[in-house]
């Protein structure tokens, strides 16, 4: 089973490797193997696959995008930890994106992960009920069934 929309795009210009970004670390003090990365996370996926070669080595991945909700959420400075709905403050995230230019979006993101997982890997999805059918067929076709 697999979702069939018109602004699908073949999996070999997702993975293409020219359309990748570049990392930037974070220096950390400590001695540990992680690393924090800032940086539009399609391309800091894609170099993780092809620059850095981790190809089937995260064994554990949570993504919370956008809801698919058209809306911009804002933070303003007395709420500094809370991000809302209001009409003050500054942007913190917009999230325009609906439909299948949604789906698009999270399809792509979607197959570069698979690439970088382990064949042990766990994958936690936060979505929202109102796009959740569509993610779950969308999953299915890229993850397997299983």
């Amino acid at each position: 089973m697999k979702l069939t929309y018109s602004r699908k795009k073949s999996k070999t210009l997702i993975r293409d490797k020219k359309t990748r970004g570049f990392l930037k670390e974070v220096d950390v003090k400590d001695e540990s193997p992680n690393k924090l990365i800032i940086g539009d996370n399609l391309g800091s996926m894609k170099c993780l696959l092809h620059d850095y070669h981790y190809k089937k080595k995260i064994d554990l991945v949570y993504i919370d995008p956008p809801f698919s909700t058209n809306n911009n959420f804002l933070i303003n400075g007395d709420r500094a930890t809370t991000i809302s709905s209001s009409k003050k403050g500054e942007l913190a995230y917009s999230d325009k994106l609906k439909g299948q230019d949604f789906i698009e979006f999270l399809r792509e993101r979607l197959l570069v992960l698979y690439e970088l997982m382990s064949d042990r890997a766990s994958i936690y999805l936060h979505i929202d009920y109102k796009v959740g059918h569509y993610v779950k067929v969308m999953m299915d076709e890229i993850f397997g069934i299983e």
